[in-house]
């Protein structure tokens, strides 16, 4: 015998390795009953003719007349409010007062 034949001891391992996990079918989709089929269709049909003729009517409604009231004085005041507003901090609060939070809660 000669040195080159001579094989090193295999190693014990607690290793073990599982089988791969076989791939299950997909499952196929249920088919719809032509009875649900149809009803859902309906339905669909329905919502989309209620909003179709709520939209007509609506339009036709106010034919003529101008979206907005002549009168914008109100819009003005609203967005003089919003102009006013303090601007928000853009940088974190640097004191954190956990008594006063604390009093905000329970009040």
């Amino acid at each position: 015998m000669s040195t080159m034949s001579v094989r090193p001891a295999p190693q014990i391992s607690n290793v073990y390795y599982l089988a791969p996990a076989a791939t299950p079918e997909p499952a196929r989709p249920r088919k719809l009953s032509t009875r649900l089929v149809l009803r859902l269709r309906v339905m669909a049909f329905w919502w989309r003719l209620k909003l179709t003729a709520a939209e007509t009517w609506d339009a036709l409604r106010r034919f003529g007349r101008p979206a907005l009231p002549d009168d914008t004085s109100v819009l003005e005041q609203r967005a003089d409010m919003f102009l006013a507003e303090r601007p928000r901090p853009q940088a974190p609060a640097r004191i954190i007062d956990l008594d006063a939070a604390r009093v905000r809660l329970r009040g």
